[in-house]
């Protein structure tokens, strides 16, 4: 019984990565593509697929315009009005700042750090901003620890000299902890 149920939890193991991950992608696909279904089926175009294309077409029209000196003029004014107004403007400023540390241009989660605790105890996590300000004393720098298995996490305010920057993109930095150490560099 014991070996029957080590087989079934193997196949478990194996199906269980795969089955998400495609189940994500067909969401994905059902989001994209629905997006201009309506008005593809109006217009007489519609074909399962197109309205990905459509998306991604249109999602690059918008890079292109917002590459635009004119344009991004536009953009900003749209932005500046998008904060004024009470709860959107919030929203829309913590989901805008959080997409913007992502970006190649911006430091967000690009420096991960090693926090030395003591001589034995180190924690991981992403250098987020080392400015002084009201909110970080002088000396000290902002460190997110996000939580293994997870996006939660905390932001902790650290003496410089205990944190040390390392050589590893930030890519396989994020991998590495929010696999809790699972994932082994390839």
């Amino acid at each position: 019984m014991k070996k029957i149920l080590g087989i079934f939890l193997k196949g478990l193991l194996v199906l269980t990565p795969i089955t998400i991950t495609f189940y994500i992608l067909y969401n994905m696909f059902l989001l994209t593509d629905g997006l201009f279904k309506g008005l593809l089926e109006r217009g007489g175009l519609y074909f399962p697929g197109l309205g990905v294309i459509v998306t991604l077409a249109v999602i690059f029209l918008v890079g292109l315009l917002a590459s635009n000196w004119l344009t991004n003029k536009f953009l900003d004014y749209l932005d500046k009005l998008f904060t004024k107004v009470p709860l959107l403007g919030s929203i829309y400023r913590i989901i805008k700042d959080t997409v913007n540390s992502f970006s190649a241009n911006k430091k967000g989660f690009s420096r991960l750090v090693m926090v030395n605790m003591n001589s034995e105890l180190k924690l991981l996590g992403f250098l987020t901003n080392d400015e002084e300000s009201t909110f970080i004393p002088k000396g000290y720098v902002a460190v997110y620890l996000m939580q293994s298995m997870q996006w939660a996490g905390n932001l902790v305010l650290v003496p410089k000299e205990q944190v040390e920057l390392l050589e590893v993109s930030s890519e396989e930095g994020l991998k590495f902890i929010a696999s809790a150490g699972l994932l082994n560099k390839k």
